[in-house]
């Protein structure tokens, strides 16, 4: 959650690749390292190095939602709001942060378009 929040502050001040890099490469990063916890996964030769490694093999019911959470620099609001989802949908998360970074997505766009 505080790399989604932080990643769109960035974002929204103009840092535009530190915010692609907190979203979509440490936020999912995080979310890549429980994966095996939450989603079924297919022994299909996990590399203890790299959790990004035959990930859509590992977990192919996970490998759907890759392309909302990765859609790279020009959406970076619609990634970090994708990955929100995706965690609500796993367990519970403070409101009030949820929203925050609802509202910072929705000013992200504004200023990009």
């Amino acid at each position: 959650m505080t790399n989604l929040y932080v990643g769109l502050c960035r974002y929204a001040r103009g840092e535009r690749l530190s915010g692609l890099q907190l979203v979509e490469q440490h936020a999912f990063s995080q979310l890549l390292s429980v994966l095996h916890l939450l989603e079924p996964e297919v022994d299909y030769y996990p590399d203890q190095y790299g959790n990004e490694r035959r990930a859509e093999q590992r977990f192919p019911h996970a490998q759907e939602r890759f392309a909302d959470v990765l859609q790279g620099y020009a959406r970076v609001p619609e990634s970090a709001l994708a990955l929100l989802d995706w965690l609500e949908q796993i367990q519970s998360v403070n409101p009030a942060m949820a929203a925050e970074i609802r509202r910072l997505a929705v000013e992200c766009r504004t200023k990009n378009n």
